[in-house]
């Protein structure tokens, strides 16, 4: 089936560093331009034509988010992208982007370079800017239809590229890049490694707005409707910010789909969520799941503004789910903390035009804002321990019920002070209560870039210190934090990640040897020239492994390891080339954070067949007679026992 070109929203926006994860027909417009200088270290002399693609069509994701800020002359914005690319979709975005560069030196070997990485930095503004947007504004009554797609494009000189972790510093399998032509410092990972990655796309400097369209005449005072094309786009959050225009709500959303013949709809899209910020401006998100297999489904969203005050608007009103008066709402301290997901905090209220929350505090410097995903946060100023706040849900155009605000307690719930052990298997929580609450329940684990420890008991916290112990299992050495939770009666569910400072650290791995069915650790082929040995290793903080050994003098790191079991062939021609015949080794095995253990070895020589004893001659033979037949058999024998210490000598 042929793919169309869809495009989501802002979703070109990200088109980002990875112009070029792309699909063969983007490469081939990239193959096919001119290169200025091919001697130069960095590619980034490149032409591009990015036209009649989208991003959709060149780039996969775990998940993104895209801002848009409409800027106050409402015809310029600025944008701001933020990509996730994980494990195994990571190896792709590195493999295209090697590929972009088919045909000069150093792309599309399986590598992917600082120097490729330089020019896609370089060369991404220019194919953000070919791009379409498939993102319309216009005044005027509601539509579904009609919109050109096109309205909104992409200022090349207003847009900045960056990435984290696309060519990972430090990776154990990196090297300099051998290419000819490369720049000093270039260097270069295979493009099959799946370290997590990030890209971002953002206003360049010195430059107010990154995206333009036709300005609204009326400049958002009449009605609009904003129109997105979101086909294929999967996993992701759009955000939409608007200048502060007194009554501006959203007030009608759908999504129109091209009824295929597959029988596939767009009625899993659900309607946006918004907000206003602090000072009065409108912020609408829309969160995003599509099944990017589905081809031929068309999704396009329209959502339908005004400033006009409805002919009858009623007041927000508590639901079942919201904080009772007199809820306590716990804190880890001072600075600006989630107390509640975006899921749950939007229905602890209802209004048919939408709602936010609205906290009259008794002291100074405390707030309740969103996020653009909508989660709830509140910021607890310097040197304030917990304070009340009168929360009411406000509408769009300010109304509320003032008789029916609800009474909650903000504030630092404990304090947290902690160690490691020596041995690095678990750390000591040490937690003690503020009194915010007589009792909570409180549990803790052990979290290192998104991989969590072992899980441990909750523990009962009141007025004296109580010490957890959090274990480090799965957790590698070096810097780690904490995901901890808390409960109590009459409180609101508490859930943070927080920092102490304190590190893992490194155990070296474990290494044994098996013996055989003779009790001995090795055993000799056939030839007695080399030995076979096997056993176990393994690293308590479940790090790769690397083996090696000596012997006679000499380095050998011809190890098979797989999982916990390892075996090694070993040849002896070094020792016999020297006249040693001490067989014995040192095994060494290395973690990746180079913590290493040596395991001396003794290695039974090789076994040599007893040799006959020579028979004594009788004297009727001496004189002149011939060897006898048993002499002769002698004499064979030991001319091949010679033979045999000979070979073990070359």
């Amino acid at each position: 089936m042929t793919r169309r070109l869809s495009a989501p929203l802002l979703s070109l926006l990200i088109t980002l560093v990875l112009l070029g994860v792309t699909s063969s027909p983007v490469l081939t417009a990239f193959n096919d331009a001119p290169v200025v200088s091919s001697t130069e270290g960095r590619q980034d002399s490149l032409d591009v034509d990015c036209s009649g693609y989208t991003f959709e069509d060149l780039f996969e994701y775990d998940f993104a988010l895209f801002e848009l800020n409409v800027l106050d002359d409402w015809a310029t914005g600025d944008m701001f992208a933020n990509a996730w690319v994980n494990g195994s979709n990571s190896p792709i975005v590195r493999d295209n982007l090697d590929g972009l560069f088919e045909g000069l030196p150093g792309g599309d070997n399986d590598w992917i370079s600082t120097d490729e990485r330089d020019a896609v930095r370089s060369i991404g503004p220019k194919c953000i800017a070919d791009m379409e947007t498939r993102l319309g504004m216009r005044e005027g009554i509601p539509h579904s239809g009609g919109v050109d797609w096109n309205d909104f494009e992409f200022v090349e000189d207003g847009i900045a590229l960056d990435e984290v972790n696309l060519v990972p510093e430090g990776h154990p399998d990196a090297r300099s890049c051998i290419n000819i032509g490369a720049a000093a410092d270039c260097e270069e990972v295979p493009t099959s490694t799946t370290d997590d990655m990030e890209i971002s796309l953002f206003v360049a400097d010195d430059q107010n707005n990154n995206v333009r369209w036709d300005q609204l005449p009326n400049s958002g005072v009449s009605n609009f409707t904003l129109a997105m094309n979101i086909s294929n786009m999967s996993n992701a959050a759009l955000v939409v910010t608007f200048p502060v225009l007194q009554g501006l709500r959203i007030y009608d959303f759908r999504v129109v789909d091209n009824q295929p013949e597959s029988g596939e709809t767009c009625d899993n899209i659900g309607e946006p969520s918004f907000s206003y910020l602090p000072d009065g401006a409108l912020r609408v998100t829309q969160l995003v799941d599509f099944d990017r297999t589905q081809w031929d489904l068309f999704c396009n969203m329209f959502m339908d503004f005004t400033t006009k005050e409805p002919e009858i608007n009623d007041v927000p009103v508590w639901t079942d789910s919201a904080p009772a008066n007199g809820t306590i709402i716990p804190t880890s301290g001072v600075g600006t903390w989630q107390f509640v997901e975006a899921t749950t905090g939007n229905a602890w209220a209802s209004d048919e035009n939408g709602w936010s929350l609205q906290c009259e505090f008794a002291d100074a410097g405390w707030s309740v804002t969103t996020n653009v995903l909508g989660d709830f946060y509140i910021t607890q100023p310097e040197g304030a321990t917990q304070t009340s706040a009168n929360c009411t849900p406000v509408d769009p155009l300010g109304a509320m019920d003032e008789n029916d605000s609800r009474t909650w307690t903000f504030g630092t719930l404990y304090t947290a002070d902690g160690t490691v052990d020596d041995d690095g298997k678990n750390a000591r929580l040490t937690i003690t209560s503020t009194g915010l609450v007589n009792e909570f329940l409180f549990s803790a684990r052990a979290i290192q870039n998104g991989q969590l420890g072992g899980a441990g008991e909750p523990v009962a916290v009141a007025s004296e210190p109580t010490m957890t112990a959090v274990s480090l299992q799965s957790i590698r050495p070096g810097a780690f934090t904490f995901a901890v939770s808390a409960e109590a009666s009459n409180m609101l569910l508490h859930e943070a990640e927080f920092s102490l400072g304190l590190t893992k650290p490194n155990s070296p791995p474990t290494v044994s040897v098996a013996v055989n069915f003779d009790g001995e650790n090795a055993t000799w082929d056939e030839s007695q020239l080399k030995f076979e040995m096997y056993g176990l290793v393994s690293d308590p903080d479940l790090e790769a492994v690397t083996m090696s050994l000596t012997i006679c003098g000499a380095d050998y790191q011809g190890f098979s390891i797989d999982g916990i079991n390892w075996v090694v062939e070993v040849s002896t021609a070094i020792c016999l080339a020297n006249g040693l015949t001490d067989y014995n080794v040192v095994i060494t095995a290395v973690d990746e954070s180079g913590a290493s253990t040596q395991l001396a070895v003794g290695i039974p020589s090789p076994l040599v067949e007893d040799i006959a004893p020579v028979a004594t001659p009788d004297a009727e033979d001496e004189g002149g007679a011939l060897p006898s037949i048993s002499l002769l058999a002698t004499m064979t024998m030991l001319g091949a026992a010679l033979m045999l210490q000979r070979r073990r000598l070359e």
